[in-house]
């Protein structure tokens, strides 16, 4: 059996494995609940970021598949914290991210009104 990747092919699910196994550990490691539910939040605003940005100019389910990667070795690693808060704060940074970058809140650092 050859491991061999065909990089072109299957680099969404060589990052998706990767985010996966890093959401595991970052969710392993915290035990505190609150730093936990700060953690996905600010994660899930990140996510959001980069669906706002990759929505239009690439294929998106590469990026999905990331970010889901990610959410459920999150989900998985989380031990001492409720898996249904954890979706819910996740829902809750990833959809307010989007929505401050959609009304221009927020703006990516390559557009041009970054800097006025």
């Amino acid at each position: 059996m050859s491991l061999h990747i065909h990089w072109p092919e299957q680099w969404a699910e060589v990052v998706a494995l990767l985010f996966l196994v890093l959401g595991f550990f970052i969710s392993a490691l915290l035990h505190n609940p609150t730093f936990s539910y700060i953690i996905v939040f600010l994660c899930s605003f990140l996510a959001g970021r980069v669906f706002y940005m990759k929505r239009f100019s690439e294929p998106i389910l590469p990026f999905v598949l990331i970010i889901l990667g990610f959410l459920l070795g999150y989900l998985i690693g989380s031990f001492w914290v409720s898996r249904f808060w954890i979706l819910v704060f996740f829902a809750i940074g990833f959809i307010s991210s989007y929505y401050l970058h959609l009304k221009k809140i927020l703006v990516i650092f390559k557009s041009k009104d970054w800097i006025k």
